[in-house]
C-alpha cells in the first residue's frame, strides 16, 4: 500500500547539471527569502510563476509578483519580486529572459532583499526531494565531496530519488556526474 505524507509547502526548486564539478544546493533555495529586482525596457509581459533567466549571469529565479510602473509593457519599467534564485546574482544591466526565450526586459540594478512580511519568511526547508532525471549522479550528504575517480559518494541512477529531511543533510548535499562528462540532471524541490 502506498502512503502519502505531507512534507510542507513546495516553495522553491533548483536544477543542477553538475558535470565534472561537485555542486552544492543554493542557500537561496533552502533558506526562503524574497528579492526585489528592478527592470527597464519591458518588451513582453513577465507573469507570476515565470522562471526568469539572466542572459549573461545565468541566474535563475521564480517570479512571485510583478509591479510595472504603468499598465502597458512596451518600454515599461518597474520591479519584480523573486524567490528561489540560484546561480550567481543577476547583473545590473543584463537581459532578462523567461526560460530560453526572447528578452522580456533588462535588469536595472542587482537584486536586493525584500523586507516585506510574507509567509515562510526566513524559514529553512523542512525537506528536499532529490530526483535524478538523466544519467547517473554521484551524491554526498555527509559534508564530503563526491569524487568520480575514487567513486566516493552515493550513486543515484536516472529515475531514482532521495528525500532529505534534515537541514544539515540539505546544507551538506553535493553532486557530480558519476562518469566524467556524462551530463547527469538533478532536480530538487524544497518543502517548507
Amino acid at each position: 500500500m502506498l502512503m502519502f505524507e505531507y512534507l510542507g509547502m513546495p516553495l522553491t526548486h533548483q536544477k543542477i547539471v553538475p558535470g565534472n564539478t561537485a555542486t552544492a544546493l543554493s542557500h537561496y533555495c533552502y533558506h526562503y527569502e524574497r528579492f526585489k529586482l528592478l527592470f527597464t525596457d519591458g518588451d513582453t509581459e513577465i507573469v507570476v510563476g515565470d522562471w526568469l533567466v539572466g542572459a549573461s549571469s545565468g541566474a535563475v529565479a521564480k517570479v512571485v509578483s510583478v509591479h510595472p510602473d504603468t499598465g502597458t509593457w512596451t518600454n515599461n519599467t518597474g520591479y519584480l519580486i523573486l524567490d528561489s534564485w540560484n546561480g550567481t546574482a543577476f547583473t545590473s544591466t543584463e537581459e532578462l529572459m523567461v526560460g530560453a526565450g526572447a528578452t522580456m526586459a533588462n535588469a536595472s540594478g542587482i537584486q536586493t532583499y525584500w523586507p516585506d512580511d510574507y509567509p515562510y519568511e526566513g524559514m529553512m526547508a523542512k525537506a528536499a526531494l532529490i530526483c535524478v532525471y538523466a544519467q547517473t549522479a554521484l551524491v554526498d550528504i555527509s559534508g564530503g565531496t563526491p569524487n568520480q575517480t575514487q567513486l566516493n559518494g552515493i550513486p543515484m541512477a536516472a529515475a531514482s530519488s532521495m528525500m532529505l529531511r534534515d537541514i544539515g543533510a540539505i546544507k551538506s548535499f553535493k553532486c557530480i556526474d558519476y562518469t566524467a562528462s556524462s551530463a547527469s540532471t538533478v532536480q530538487i524541490t524544497f518543502f517548507f
